[in-house]
């Protein structure tokens, strides 16, 4: 969701090319047609290269003493390159197995053939990331494209075909041998979806209109979508609502992709897989342990309904979404600034998303800011963590932490001031003098004492 670049790549590497079928000019047009819009060229590159190498071999080994001659040719850099071979598997096009052979690392590279036209518009995950890439438009056009041919059957007509046995007596099937012959069926895609921190059930008790076992059938599709747009449960259970049919009252795949297309295009991902942040190609499983434990935590109840709701909101709230409503009711808006300084937070890296914002609510609420400064987020960001912050209620926690540090150091400063006073009083004074001075002391710790009732922000 991969947190870094491939850390295990070393292109020193040896490498073997392997492939389980062969891989006709067919199957790369519909690679070009169907895989291309959302792979990027790099992705396709690599694929035909690979397939380009193992056809030269013919039935040969294809090996290589490392990855060099492949990322000269290619213009890749081994980031690019680990991107690239990242997408293929993904979409289930490439898979890559690891070993050691003669104490160097050795990588074998298994290609695998596209989906069928008829396959690839059934699957959910590929069919919803082309039309999410190239538009409705498009995709009808493609769609046609590679439709079966229509079938021309003749008025009132009957099926003589003959059966097998009326042709061939029964064979004894004890003598066959056996085969090394692989199925050509299309392995499922790893989606891994498990991994993903969206409530799908708690969305479907939210749809209107169908049954949950009908928006069942169509949960791989929603998930691709959720993951594509970032939608949270009410959003997608909205976009399901208004998508399903009237008749059998399942979700009209059209009509639910377009509806997606029209209302989030803003949040619409439209960087290809290729070219995506080694980071945001594995958002979904990188986030989800994090995820999980902020709905885990937003759902522990602290007994403070205000508290509780503080922290509902940091953990389910983006922080543009967070520091947006804060500023809402305080009749302000976001400005620019503040949303460049929010973004370049998240690029850091040092605080998850709910730290960042009781970050925002401790600047804007708490010191009561008109808006975020940065050099005081930064201070604060950097405190957290070296703190260790990694959740909203370690930040409460570093918030309360700095307000008895500031308390302390307040009445450190009170005491200095009452020595240094003392000290400074003069050795020798009248009777009127020493009566006036008890009476302004007097005075002195009445005002200290009213102003301990009053709550002091930092």
């Amino acid at each position: 969701m991969e947190k870094r670049i491939d850390e295990n790549f070393q292109a020193a590497a040896s490498l073997v090319i392997d492939q389980v079928e062969k891989i006709e000019p067919a199957d790369l047009s519909r690679l070009f047609n169907l895989y291309l819009p959302f792979l990027g060229p790099k992705g396709v590159a690599l694929y035909q290269f690979l397939v380009a190498e193992k056809a030269a071999a013919s039935e040969q080994k294809t090996t290589f003493s490392n990855h060099y001659l492949l990322l000269d040719t290619l213009s890749m850099s081994a980031p690019d390159f680990v991107r690239a071979r990242r997408a293929l598997e993904g979409v289930g096009l490439l898979r890559h197995y690891q070993s050691e052979v003669d104490g160097r690392q050795a990588v074998r590279y298994l290609i695998q053939k596209p989906l069928n036209a008829a396959d690839f518009f059934k699957e959910d995950l590929l069919s919803g990331l082309l039309f999410h890439y190239v538009g409705e438009a498009r995709y009808q056009v493609l769609a046609k494209r590679f439709a079966s041919p229509a079938l021309h059957p003749l008025p009132n007509e009957r099926d003589h075909s003959a059966t097998f046995l009326s042709v061939f007596d029964l064979p004894d099937t004890t003598q066959k041998p056996k085969t090394a012959v692989q199925s050509k069926k299309p392995n499922p895609l790893p989606s891994g979806f498990d991994q993903v921190s969206f409530d799908f059930e708690g969305m479907v008790a939210l749809v209107h209109g169908s049954t949950p076992e009908k928006i069942e059938k169509a949960r791989q599709l929603i998930l691709t979508e959720q993951v594509l747009y970032g939608l949270n449960e009410a959003q997608m259970a909205t976009a399901v609502t208004r998508s399903i049919n009237l008749d059998d009252h399942e979700l009209n795949k059209g009509t639910f992709l377009a509806y997606l297309a029209q209302t989030w295009s803003a949040k619409q991902q439209k960087n290809q897989l290729v070219d995506q942040p080694a980071e945001a190609n594995s958002s979904a499983t990188t986030n989800a342990s994090g995820a999980a434990n902020a709905q885990k935590t937003s759902s522990q109840k602290t007994g403070n309904r205000a508290l509780d709701a503080l922290y509902q909101a940091a953990n389910n709230l983006s922080p543009v979404d967070f520091i947006g409503q804060i500023k809402e009711q305080n009749h302000g808006y976001v400005t620019n600034s503040e949303r460049r300084l929010l973004k370049d937070l998240l690029d850091q890296r040092i605080l998850p998303v709910p730290a960042i914002n009781l970050l925002t609510y401790q600047v804007l609420v708490n010191m009561d800011q008109a808006d975020l400064k940065r050099n005081l987020v930064d201070a604060i960001a950097n405190s957290w963590a070296k703190a260790g912050v990694q959740s909203a209620e370690d930040a409460v926690a570093a918030i309360k932490a700095h307000q008895q540090r500031g308390q302390q150091a307040s009445s450190s400063k009170s005491a200095n001031w009452q020595r240094r006073s003392n000290k400074q009083e003069p050795a020798l004074t009248s009777n009127e003098a020493a009566s006036q001075q008890s009476v302004d002391s007097d005075a002195v710790k009445k005002t200290l004492d009213l102003m301990k009732n009053y709550k002091t922000k930092d």
